[in-house]
């Protein structure tokens, strides 16, 4: 036995020293490395067209196609975030289209009738 004061001493308990991996089915010990995760890296586009998607449907719409194209041609990460902009940028896009519809309609009506509405629903 040496009197090396740096030679590392075995784990208590069964444990893996550090620096070694842990035996199938258990754990890492505390400070091990950690678990391998997907190494695919998320498209920024699909990123932007998920968050634009709520602000600005129709740019959310675009960057959505845009990253579709884009995850479709280099295997990057992201497609259920670029899906989802396409989907919230669609939706809201008809959304603010049928609103815009209807205050046109609604100018349209008022103008054609001189001014003035029918009905007792501003009498007093």
């Amino acid at each position: 036995m040496s009197d090396d004061p740096y030679r590392q001493q075995p784990a208590p308990y069964g444990q893996p020293t550090y620096g070694q991996p842990a035996p199938y089915g258990q754990a890492e010990p505390y400070g091990g490395r950690p678990s391998p995760t997907s190494t695919a890296a998320t498209n920024s586009k699909a990123i932007v067209a998920i968050c634009l998607g709520f602000a600005a449907p129709l740019v959310g719409l675009v960057f959505g196609v845009l990253a579709l194209r884009e995850i479709k041609r280099t295997g990057e990460g992201g497609k259920g975030f670029a899906i989802t902009g396409v989907v919230l940028g669609a939706l809201l896009l008809l959304v603010v289209l049928a609103y815009v519809g209807v205050i046109v309609a609604f100018v349209v009506s008022l103008a054609s009738s001189g001014g003035q509405m029918s009905g007792d629903l501003f009498a007093p």
